[in-house]
């Protein structure tokens, strides 16, 4: 039999130091090689220990753990207390806290901590009880609320292949209608619910919107109509979240159009900042004050009379206290001189 080779760990073991080491131990070792190799090359100490940004005892200690220890002695000493919190509930505790929490696995410390109180007449706090739940799960006898609710739900990724793209970090609208945001928001009084649609843009604080009974596509695709027709400029691209009503007929009436979609990444509202706050003004200012028959057809008459007063009549402070129409027009008096 012919031996090719032989594994180097079989018969050079004793000479290997694989353990693997620390990045501040690795960075320790390369300023002690630096200093070497600087003061082989004729550099002063002074000016050796400054460019490494060492003292000189720091310099001659971490010398003299590597000469001791190797690099173990470099490692960074451990910051863990030498003495530790002791847990303060007994087995029973932490087993009925266990039984509850299997018997409703989405429920946190609140819920559980007052089964504990009203049914078995306990007395503890309720930061105990989140320790005990964040013991288990650490332990993996228990799952995070989020995981058990969610652990069937199929996780979706948006594939890029149509009209739409991925917004991108530091997109921002330079001039009217350049990034246009879009949004919807539910909105529900007496069991019943619309599905409002909002348009604004960014530069001039230009509101459209309107109400559907669904938000489907479709409803967005005929949203997208309206924006163009009241928007009193052109719309080079707009950005939307990642929902379904952003897709399929919205998506193509946007292609359609010649106008760019761009898609917000997952769970990034503070990148539509401007409509967000607009969804909040219209809930404060007009749904908070509606009192007419809550349909469709009616709030759509109502809200046409919000949109002229918000972009003709309501001072905005981005805009200097002007109207969005005052700005605009100021900013064609401006472009004109």
């Amino acid at each position: 039999m012919q031996i090719q080779s032989l594994r180097i760990k079989s018969y050079r073991s004793w000479k290997i130091d694989d353990r693997p080491y620390n990045d501040v131990a690795k960075k320790k070792f390369r300023q002690l090689q630096d200093f070497e190799k600087l003061k082989a090359a004729g550099s002063p100490e002074a000016v050796i220990l400054e460019v490494l940004g060492l003292s000189r005892t720091t310099y001659y200690r971490m010398k003299a753990k590597y000469e001791e220890y190797g690099l173990a002695g470099l490692e960074p000493k451990t910051k863990r207390p030498k003495k530790t919190r002791q847990v303060s509930w007994s087995k029973e505790l932490e087993s009925l806290v266990l039984k509850l929490r299997k018997q409703e696995p989405t429920w946190g410390k609140n819920k559980i901590h007052r089964l504990i109180v009203r049914d078995h007449n306990i007395a503890i706090s309720l930061a105990t009880v989140g320790r005990i739940i964040s013991k288990l799960i650490s332990l993996n006898k228990i799952k995070a609320a989020y995981f058990a609710a969610n652990k069937d739900r199929p996780k979706r990724r948006r594939i890029f292949n149509k009209h739409a793209a991925r917004w991108k970090y530091g997109m921002k609208a330079s001039k009217p209608g350049q990034l246009v945001q879009i949004d919807h928001m539910s909105v529900c009084s007496n069991s019943k619910c619309v599905k409002h649609f909002k348009a604004n843009c960014p530069f001039s604080k230009v509101m459209v919107c309107d109400v559907y009974n669904t938000a489907s596509s479709r409803s967005a695709a005929l949203f997208l109509e309206k924006v163009i027709q009241n928007m009193p400029f052109d719309i080079e691209s707009i950005q939307v979240d990642g929902g379904s009503e952003f897709m399929k007929d919205f998506e193509l009436a946007c292609k359609e159009l010649g106008i760019k979609l761009y898609v917000l990444p997952p769970r990034s509202p503070k990148y539509n900042g401007v409509v967000e706050r607009c969804n909040g003004i219209t809930r404060d200012d007009f749904y908070s004050q509606y009192n007419d028959v809550f349909d469709v057809a009616t709030i759509k008459g109502h809200l046409s009379k919000f949109q002229n007063k918000y972009n003709s009549y309501r001072p905005h402070q981005a805009l200097q206290n002007l109207t969005p129409m005052e700005y605009l027009k100021l900013l064609d008096q401006s472009r004109a001189a």
